[in-house]
């Protein structure tokens, strides 16, 4: 025989010994335990049972009766231990199973409900019994989130015993917990009013949750009726049938029921529903503001009185400044309050403050649902405001002794990053012409922002970078603030922008070495206007022109215009009258005709005056664009050698065109004539794709 089979004979006959002593031993145990069970000697048992599983801890039986014996013994928090660790091994155990589930119902033990569950289905799973069933049903029916799995439950308990009426009103009693078996907790009332038509509490019920459903509230309204017949002034059926009254359309009987249910017993929320039915006709606005007081007088701090009575004074254009403040007092407590946030967008829009309008439009969308009449009012008040890209190009030209043409195409974005904010960019490449072969290119930038921190003030900032121009005269730029009102406009610029007097003013030439002309104004401008039919329009600036090689010079001036409309009709308003404006500069910086002059080539008389009659008309056709046209001629006083009296005048055109939902086209032409000095004709061309 080889050795490795001899060793492995060796220790199987010496292992026999200890499994028969093992097998004994345990034996032992087991009658021990069997013993001290039937003499009630629980201790004693527990211990066997114990010594039977350390020698076999499959023993089925002795894992069995160690939790019997600590249930006998009062040993409850080991016993429920030990059933956990015998169910884990023995999980066909129906009857531990469903002892285990009973203890863990205890409320000592009522953080571990789902395990009471698990070990009813454990024993469910080996044995149906009804009354185990009906403890699952139960229990499962304690949390929202198992409700239909509790439902199933109590079906399956109903089939077998369909007349157990206290079954039954524990399965209603779930139906009606959760609006999705509406359906199923109608079906079954209307089960027992059939079978019995005295069952006040199924008709209560039924009447209550039918006239939840807009489509069945007049039936619902019957059924309080038929309730109020008996009990006419049983105040929780008063303020039913004004509910299902008002949902059925029957306004002017939902009022009279809800003024009887409030007589019979005053509370908050029926004063509440009342207001708010009251609110939903503007006939009775006036008494819907006096409940909604009424309950603010009770309650000062209630929010849905606030916002009803807010939407109540919202709807007059008298009261709309009232319904501001209280909306806003709402926000001061709940800034979140969608339906403030709603009843402001509405309110501003009113006003005319399209920009806090917006605003709040977009708060009520964030912190609630969609609502069709913010998004309709959103699409109003964005026409004219919605982001674009495009292009377009630009022409000037100036004829005579001081010759320019500049010809610029560019492409364009606008957006609104917030209702508060416009911004715009511009980039593009220009050239300008002089005389002779006088010629200058270079790419541009114009960048323009707005803000607009409260009604009527708008902070405007442009930026500008012209290639064409030599190196720091390349930079313009403008700030200004604005503030308009019922009264008029008050605005205050400051800007930098190229003089366009000559190709020298412009771009510069060279005279010898050195650079001269790149002229730029820099200057301060105040402006004012008030009046709508007579409008009065005031300016005065003040500044200095500089250019290459050339001190600052002083530049002053002021104007005015005065204008009548004379006719409006069909969006058109045609306005007559005058306009004045005076320009001083300190020195003549106009061309000599010296070959080495390095005067910038403006025009610069030390008096320029202009008085102009003028005849405009405009068409306004809102979101789709505006048209003016302003012309008229000039007697011009021209200051300083060779001046004099002379005829000079401007035109100009300006329109804006949407066709369609996404295109947007744009023009601007101005003919100008100063004195006999220069001719200048400009225009330019956009168009632009929005996206609303």
């Amino acid at each position: 025989m080889p050795r490795p089979l001899r060793v492995a004979l060796v220790a199987a006959l010496l292992a026999l010994p200890l499994t028969a002593h093992a097998g004994l031993a345990e034996t032992w145990y087991l009658s021990r335990g069997r013993a001290n069970m039937r003499i009630e000697n629980y201790g004693a048992a527990i211990e066997a049972w114990r010594k039977a599983l350390e020698l076999n801890p499959n023993g089925r039986e002795a894992s069995r009766e160690l939790c019997r014996a600590l249930l006998r013994n009062g040993e409850t928090d080991r016993a429920v231990a030990e059933l956990d660790r015998h169910l884990g091994r023995f999980p066909d155990d129906w009857q531990l199973a469903f002892e285990q589930a009973r203890l863990l119902q205890w409320s000592r033990y009522a953080y571990r409900s789902g395990d009471a569950v698990k070990y009813l289905r454990m024993g469910l799973a080996r044995r149906d019994d009804p009354a185990r069933r009906r403890e699952l049903a139960r229990l499962l029916g304690r949390d929202r989130r198992t409700l239909d799995e509790a439902l199933d439950e109590y079906r399956a308990l109903l089939a077998a015993a369909p007349e157990d009426a206290k079954l039954r009103d524990e399965w209603l009693k779930l139906l009606l917990w959760d609006r999705r078996h509406r359906a199923e907790a109608i079906r079954e009332l209307e089960r027992r009013l059939a079978a019995n038509p005295g069952d006040e509490r199924a008709a209560r019920a039924l009447a209550r949750i039918v006239a939840e459903d807009p489509r069945r509230a007049s039936e619902a309204a019957a059924r309080h009726a038929a309730l109020l017949e008996r009990h006419p002034d049983d105040p929780e059926l008063r303020l039913g049938h004004a509910r299902a009254l008002a949902r059925a359309g029957r306004r002017d009987e939902a009022r009279a029921g809800y003024a009887r249910a409030l007589a019979l017993r005053p509370s908050t929320e029926a004063r509440l529903e009342f207001a708010e039915l009251l609110a939903a006709d503007r006939a009775t606005h006036d008494a819907a503001r006096r409940e909604y007081e009424a309950v603010l007088r009770a309650e000062p701090r209630s929010r849905r009185a606030r916002v009803g009575l807010a939407r109540v004074l919202g709807a007059r254009e008298e009261t709309n400044a009232q319904a501001i403040a209280v909306y806003e007092t709402v926000l001061a407590e709940a800034p979140n309050d969608a339906e403030a946030h709603r009843g402001l967008a509405h309110a501003y829009a009113w006003k005319g403050d399209a920009d806090r309008a917006l605003a709040h439009g977009e708060l009520a969308g964030r912190y609630g649902p969609a609502r069709p009449d913010v998004a309709a009012l959103e699409r109003s008040l964005r026409a004219g405001r919605e982001p674009a890209v495009g292009g377009g190009a630009r022409a000037l030209a100036q004829p005579g002794g001081a010759e320019l043409s500049r010809t610029a195409a560019f492409v364009s974005g606008e957006a609104e990053p917030t209702p508060f904010t416009s911004s715009a960019v511009e980039a593009g490449v220009a050239t300008a012409r002089g005389p002779g072969d006088a010629r200058a290119s270079g790419a541009t930038l114009a960048i323009r922002g707005e803000w607009r921190p409260s009604p009527g003030t708008r902070l405007r900032m442009e930026g500008g970078l012209d290639g064409v121009r030599p190196e720091g005269a390349a930079l313009s730029g403008a700030l200004g603030v604005e503030r308009s009102s019922e009264d008029g406009v008050l605005s205050v610029n400051v800007r930098r922008a190229a003089r366009l007097d000559s190709f020298r003013a412009y771009a510069g030439e060279r005279v010898g070495e050195e650079l001269a002309g790149a002229a730029s104004d820099t200057v301060a401008e105040l402006r004012l206007a008030r009046g709508r039919d007579t409008r009065l329009e005031l300016a005065a600036r003040a500044g200095a022109v500089s250019a290459r090689g050339l001190d600052p010079v002083l530049v002053a001036g002021a104007g005015g215009r005065l204008d009548r409309a004379l006719r409006r009709a069909g969006g058109w308003t045609v306005a007559a009258g005058a306009a004045a404006e005076l320009v001083h500069h300190a020195r003549d910086l106009s061309a000599t005709g010296d070959p080495l002059d390095r005067s910038p080539h403006l025009f610069s008389p030390p008096i320029f005056a202009s008085v102009s009659p003028r005849l405009a008309a405009t068409r306004d056709a809102g979101a789709r664009g505006w048209l003016t046209v302003d012309a008229g001629p000039a007697l011009q006083l021209v200051g300083g050698a060779g001046g004099g009296v002379r005829l000079g005048g401007d035109a100009r055109l300006g329109f804006t065109h949407r066709a369609g939902a996404r295109l947007r086209l744009g023009g601007e032409a101005r003919a100008e004539r100063v004195a006999d000095v220069h001719t200048r004709l400009e225009a330019s061309l956009t168009a632009a794709l929005l996206f609303p």
